[in-house]
């Protein structure tokens, strides 16, 4: 069966490097992983638009940091009051105007090879980066051009990856000013020098926390959103590096003050691209960067914003929300780079098609086929009732067995009308089912058979199956679709396109929920399930093809 769509964005967790180590010879990670110190390099971000190259900053950056672990700041109740957040709603800053030719919100461009750069006056200069900019007549303004409200102008140079913003700018071929200037290195997580503004009164970049529509229809948005407050405090958290504010007053919000959306808060009633917003707001949260009405949150100028997409957004209720302390996450107070957030709780492996095993958590590592010269690909895993063993299967249906597992038979010198694609063990641990693409179920040990898809037509091929802890067992397609077979049926991403197809399933121990992973390594909880970390934004040499 197939229920209402469910997922939860993407986020990304270092893996402990003795778990790398022993886990990803075969893949040739070992590069990325500085050996002592449980760290690794920063990664790229999600790429800008029109400049595929340059990452959105780097993926351990602040602004792409997951925050849903993190705990509740100590003025939240306060900071909520001076916002009115009782009685107000959210409002997006975007969406369409009547004139398709300048929708509301904060509009941008990638500039082309050899576009002209100018010098501009600030009215801020000394807090202000000199430049030259790559600023022109055919600069989009917020606003458009005739606007005389703050007048950002956002630009990258996809050479370079850098990115470029003004606030108060007006072009003139006599002379461009602007009241202040920002230029960053999207490759760096480099800060402002403590105490200068940018663009943005909170000395941020303004185009990191934007929402986009492209990324919406993806299914997930990965990354911080900007918002603004009407009145605030004259001090600045990390990451933000200059305050505005009204007067020295604890209850008031200061800069860089980052928000989330409760998890208690229940999104299941908005529409399937309205939720992929919420869960941006429940696990990336919304940065105060600027002076404005309380509870805006910026987007970029758009036409395509659907208009009952933005009237659903201020549905959203402030009072849902409460601040975070993010302090933890500082490594320099100089520096947007964000520490390891590392959340309690049950932990998961991913699986490579070579057979590298990768550790997340507390799942155990008790060996891998990646040195082994496979006749067909690994598809699957599943663990051992102890935990503390795991099996693989491949494609031909061959079944390999580490730690405590046990070996009870296997499809690999049998005629297969569809290749194996999935495995779950039985509860007692004394059997186990494989699945093919075309949703058979053979059993093994003591599992019993209860059903399976092997002779109705597929909207897409299954992809893996995964145990409920009370019985039964839950095939998964590639599309995210869930059939549940003498178990309760938790989400599926069967109603929404996805950026990659699913490819693996692992239930939450005890029941209660699953977890999805896709072949980027993306994962999706469901349920009662946590998100704790993925490997979405790290450069794998094989894909993820399985969850364990």
């Amino acid at each position: 069966m197939r229920g209402r769509w469910s997922r939860r964005a993407v986020g990304r967790r270092r893996a402990r490097p003795a778990r790398l180590l022993a886990a990803a010879a075969s893949l040739g990670l070992l590069a990325v992983v500085l050996p002592g110190l449980g760290v690794a390099p920063a990664g790229a971000g999600t790429p800008v638009p029109g400049a595929g190259s340059c990452p959105m900053f780097p993926a351990d950056n602040i602004w792409n940091t997951d925050i849903s672990s993190l705990p509740v700041q100590i003025h939240s109740p306060q900071w909520l009051a001076s916002m009115r957040s009782s009685t107000t709603n959210l409002h997006p800053d975007f969406g369409p105007s009547g004139d398709p030719s300048n929708p509301y919100g904060m509009p941008y461009t990638v500039v082309p090879s050899g576009h002209p750069t100018v010098n501009v006056s600030f009215q801020y200069a000394s807090e202000s980066d000199a430049g030259p900019y790559p600023f022109g007549a055919d600069t989009p303004i917020e606003g458009g051009q005739g606007a005389t409200g703050d007048r950002h102008a956002i630009m990258v140079d996809p050479s370079t990856c850098t990115l470029y913003e003004l606030y108060d700018a007006h072009y003139s071929a006599g002379g461009s000013t602007a009241g202040s200037g920002a230029i960053w290195n999207l490759r760096s997580n480099a800060l402002r020098p403590a105490g200068w503004t940018s663009a943005d009164a909170a000395g941020l970049p303004i185009m990191p926390g934007l929402l986009r529509y492209d990324e919406v229809l993806s299914g997930q948005i990965t990354h911080a959103i900007r918002m603004t407050a009407q009145t605030t405090d004259t001090s600045y958290l990390w990451p933000a590096r200059h305050e505005a504010g009204a007067r020295s007053d604890p209850t008031l919000p200061p800069m860089g003050a980052r928000f989330r959306l409760k998890a208690s808060f229940d999104i299941s009633g908005y529409s399937p691209q309205a939720q992929v917003v919420l869960r941006a707001m429940q696990h990336y949260g919304l940065i105060l960067a600027d002076n404005g009405s309380n509870w805006y949150f910026g987007g970029t100028a758009d036409p395509a914003w659907p208009l009952a997409l933005v009237d659903e957004l201020k549905s959203i209720p402030a009072g849902a929300f409460e601040a975070v302390d993010e302090s933890s996450l500082m490594m320099s107070p100089d520096s947007g780079q964000a520490g390891v957030v590392d959340t309690p709780g049950p932990g998961y492996r991913l699986v490579a098609a070579d057979g590298g095993v990768f550790s997340f958590g507390d799942a155990g590592f008790y060996g891998s086929a990646g040195a082994l010269g496979l006749a067909a690909p690994v598809v699957a895993t599943a663990d051992t009732r102890s935990g503390h063993g795991y099996w693989l299967v491949a494609s031909d249906g061959g079944v390999f067995a580490y730690g405590d597992a046990a070996f009870l038979g296997s499809m690999g010198g049998r005629h297969l009308n569809a290749p194996i694609v999935g495995m779950a063990p039985t509860a007692d641990g004394g059997g186990y089912w494989l699945v093919a693409s075309d949703g058979g179920v053979f059993a093994y040990g003591d599992a019993a058979f209860l059903g399976s898809m092997g002779a109705v037509v597929l909207n897409r091929p299954v992809v893996s199956m995964a145990p409920a802890p009370g019985g039964g067992y839950w095939l998964v397609a590639s599309d995210g679709g869930v059939f549940a077979f003498g178990s309760p049926f938790y989400g599926s991403t069967g109603a929404q396109a996805l950026s990659k197809p699913v490819v693996g399933m692992r239930p939450l121990p005890g029941g209660g929920g699953y977890w999805m992973v896709a072949s980027d390594g993306g994962v999706f909880a469901f349920g009662g399930a946590n998100f704790h970390g993925s490997t979405a934004n790290d450069l794998l040499n094989a894909p993820i093809v399985a969850m364990g």
